[in-house]
């Protein structure tokens, strides 16, 4: 009997995020077959992506020092990385319009639909 692979086997993903809402998304990312690491702050995070090569950042509006993640986004948009923004509310403007915005009321499931959704046309 053979077992399906995990959708996001071999996708690395960077989650910056409120910790409760950062381990919601490992959880849900990791069991989809992604390797995620976590970070905290805007510069974390981008340090973090360009170490690893991630595939995909999904952030918030603001880091936990409550600097926007507009830096974040761009660094992303330069490295052709998928861009996530998981939040209450999303700007109108900005460079954080470059990436795709969820919901925060939606399941953590959304955000792994999402990145299926990345993956999906980064190998177009």
């Amino acid at each position: 009997m053979m077992f399906p692979t995990p959708t996001l086997e071999g996708f690395i993903v960077v989650v910056q995020h409120r910790p409760t809402v950062a381990r919601r998304l490992e959880s849900a990312l990791s069991h989809a077959g992604a390797t995620v690491f976590t970070a905290s702050t805007a510069a974390e995070t981008i340090e973090i992506m360009n170490r690893y090569q991630a595939h995909l950042v999904v952030v918030g509006t603001h880091d936990a020092e409550g600097v926007f993640n507009e830096d974040v986004v761009f660094s992303a948009f330069h490295r052709g990385t998928g861009r996530i923004c998981y939040s209450e509310t999303f700007p109108k403007d900005g460079l954080i319009t470059w990436a795709r915005w969820v919901d925060i009321k939606e399941p953590a499931a959304a955000v792994v639909e999402e990145a299926i959704s990345w993956r999906q046309r980064m190998k177009e």
